[in-house]
């Protein structure tokens, strides 16, 4: 049953009540991140206000029972990250997988021939992507998996359908009629035309404790007292070397320390569009009973047909998510959390969209697999990577070659 929480004047909502699913949909489409005193001041389902003890009740509520996440997507690329789609197939050793730290998400997948394939998804400093790519092809040299094929995509780019139109209150979800992204459509029109480079930023320089406020964000956090738990968590003297000037002080005092973050996350969202893509609404895998997450790279042939693809496979989707390749391929990655029923409208976009003599690659999620398989260094992107005196994100290529000859061990080519 889904978890419930008062709401007001004592009436329960679940996770699924239409007020939790507007207030989502209200999040989505709002070109910010706003903490619950903001949303109150804009958000009101059928009229009528909502208080701010209610929304914190509701976040709380939404995060600790349901696995919900709220975070503003950064632009990686100004964080001089890249972000790196592999998919692996027959790797021998799970250790493989978890050698380079800076992954960030993994899913096992079977593809229509019913072979299966794993994804691995990494954040990789921009000026170590060829010894990232090094890495792998001494994966499949070394015989530690049959293959690995590398895509170098720009940032995800997220479509959320209006979830109060299409979830019902015991979370199955149906569309019933067209739905309108026409906000996303925008959004994804101008990130895709604009220039994109890999380099840190020299807002980033000028208070990189940004980095570690951003991207423990990204890890379900949305209050910055969380936020900060989680930092202190990590090791304080770490987080010291972030501060710059009077803030290296403050962060010696939990209050003043904690007040800093608060300041320097405000100054960066009153400018939201410089650092960030979009506030993203991501409800765990799993949770919609009818819902499967389907994966498909192909070559679309050009930023405006990816754009009308995605935008197409979107009205069958609650979540759709784009990663278009930087290179001269032209391929492109999309996954989507849609109803089972609308895996032949999908299948039939991949084959209309996609050009090229290959074919395309067709998965689904298998979840099972995924919780079997996954290990926590598979996905152990970590800010302390980054150095705030250097400026730069600490890879070190030439071990984690030494670590793949390890694991060959005996058997090595």
């Amino acid at each position: 049953m889904p978890p419930k929480q008062r709401g007001p004047k004592g009436k329960r909502v679940g996770v699924f009540d239409p007020r939790i699913l507007k207030l989502l949909t209200f999040l989505t489409r709002k070109q910010a991140w706003l903490s619950p005193p903001e949303v109150a001041r804009a958000f009101r389902p059928d009229g009528r206000a909502i208080s701010v003890m209610t929304l914190y009740r509701w976040f709380a509520m939404l995060e600790d029972r349901a696995g919900f996440s709220y975070f503003p997507y950064p632009r990686m690329n100004e964080l001089d990250l890249a972000e790196v789609y592999v998919r692996i197939r027959g790797p021998r050793t799970p250790a493989v997988l978890g050698v380079v730290p800076f992954g960030h998400s993994f899913l096992a997948e079977v593809g229509l021939d019913g072979r299966p394939f794993l994804s691995q998804e990494f954040w990789i400093p921009g000026p170590d992507r060829r010894a990232f790519e090094e890495y792998w092809k001494a994966a499949v040299d070394l015989h530690l998996v049959e293959q690995a094929d590398l895509i170098p995509v720009r940032n995800t780019h997220y479509v959320f359908s209006p979830f109060h139109e299409i979830l019902r209150e015991d979370g199955r979800a149906e569309f019933r009629g067209e739905v309108n992204n026409e906000h996303f459509e925008r959004l994804l029109r101008h990130h895709l035309r604009e220039p994109y480079e890999v380099q840190l930023s020299p807002r980033i320089a000028a208070a990189p404790l940004i980095i570690p406020i951003v991207l423990e964000h990204l890890w379900r956090h949305w209050s910055s007292k969380r936020v900060w738990a989680a930092v202190r968590a990590k090791r304080e003297a770490d987080v010291r070397e972030f501060g710059k000037g009077r803030g290296s002080k403050s962060l010696l005092k939990p209050g003043a320390a904690l007040q800093l973050l608060q300041r320097q996350w405000r100054e960066f969202l009153v400018r939201f569009d410089d650092l960030f893509l979009q506030p993203v609404v991501l409800l765990p895998p799993g949770l919609l009973p009818n819902c499967e997450i389907l994966s498909f790279t192909l070559r679309p042939g050009g930023t405006d047909r990816v754009l009308e693809l995605v935008m197409r496979a979107s009205k069958h989707s609650i979540t759709t998510a784009v990663m278009p390749e930087t290179g001269p391929d032209g391929r492109c990655r999309i996954w989507c959390n849609a109803p089972s029923g609308r895996l032949p409208g999908l299948l039939r976009l991949m084959h209309e969209y996609h050009q090229g003599p290959e074919p395309p690659v067709f998965g689904v999620v298998d979840l099972e697999a995924t919780g079997r398989l996954a290990r926590a260094d598979f996905c152990g992107f970590d800010w302390r990577s980054f150095d705030p005196k250097g400026f730069r994100w600490r890879f070190d290529g030439e071990a984690y070659l030494e670590r793949l000859k390890d694991l060959a061990g005996p058997h090595r080519a």
